[in-house]
Formats: structure tokens, sequence, C-alpha cells
């Protein structure tokens, strides 16, 4: 009788517990709030143009770099770039001991505040074809003071 009772009693425990597990992650999951913007990362522009990655000119990369980054989405809602990193790979050929060329990469990395570069950066005395240009942690104030992630671009300078 006892063994009766005690097997009605832990199937009734258990029952109870695992009902209890089931209203509880339906009601965590009715509690997430919606994301307000539906993007993970805000797209992020070079100067005043369309580029977000790829290959670019020389030239061109020096002037864009010169009038900062810039956010906008496909709503024209327009973001202020707060911050980002530049990674700026560097190609230079380089001579061992015996007289053997050989290339390899110096790397900047600067953290900047604000949408341009810092002042002691010089890109257009710095930059020249096969350099690779990183932009990333980028951080974008949106109109109504919401701090979003901006999206990494990577640039290849050619001639």
């Amino acid at each position: 009788m006892k063994r009766i009772v005690f097997l009605i009693l832990s199937l009734f425990c258990f029952g109870w517990l695992y009902a209890q597990s089931k209203v509880t992650k339906t009601k965590v999951q009715k509690a997430a709030p919606k994301a307000k913007y539906p993007f993970r990362a805000s797209p992020v522009y070079l100067g005043h143009s369309s580029l977000r990655g790829g290959k670019i000119a020389k030239f061109m990369f020096d002037s864009l770099v010169t009038e900062g980054l810039y956010s906008i989405d496909s709503a024209d809602v327009v973001g202020d770039v707060v911050e980002f990193r530049i990674y700026y790979k560097q190609r230079n050929l380089y001579e061992d001991s015996v007289g053997n060329y050989y290339t390899d990469v110096d790397m900047l990395t600067d953290l900047s505040k604000g949408n341009k570069l810092n002042a002691y950066v010089d890109m257009a005395g710095r930059s020249k074809a096969g350099d690779t240009a990183i932009f990333d942690e980028i951080l974008v104030r949106l109109p109504d003071s919401m701090i979003v992630r901006g999206a990494p671009m990577k640039f290849v300078l050619t001639k």
C-alpha cells in the first residue's frame, strides 16, 4: 500500500514539474521584446558614395577616406558614425641578409572617434596598390539615440 501511494505521489510530482517547465518556457518566449530595427547591422559607406567594400582605385580611396564613414539604410534613415576601428595592411618589399626579395605585411590599427580618421593617420601618404583597408567595430547612433553596430567593410586598393 505504501509503495502504491509513493508511486502515485512521485508520478504526480514529476508531472507537475514537467508542466511547470513548459509554462515557464512559454512565458519567457512571450516576454522577449521584438527588435525595433529588423537589421542586425546598419549599412555603412565610405565617403558620400555607395561603396561598401571590394576593389577600389588608390586615388578614389584617398579622396573618399578623407570624407569619412556615413550610414544610411534603405528607409533613408541617416545615422551618425560614433566610432570605428581601421586595420590597414600595407604590403612592402624587403630584402633579407642574403639579398633575396620578399614581401611582408605591416599592419596599422587605430580606433577613431567620430566618422573620420584621426589626424595623425595620413592615408594619402601611406596608401598604395595592393594594400588592404578593413573598417570594423563600427558604432552608429540612429536618430532616436539608439546605438547599433555598423556592417564591416573591406577594401583592396588597386592602381
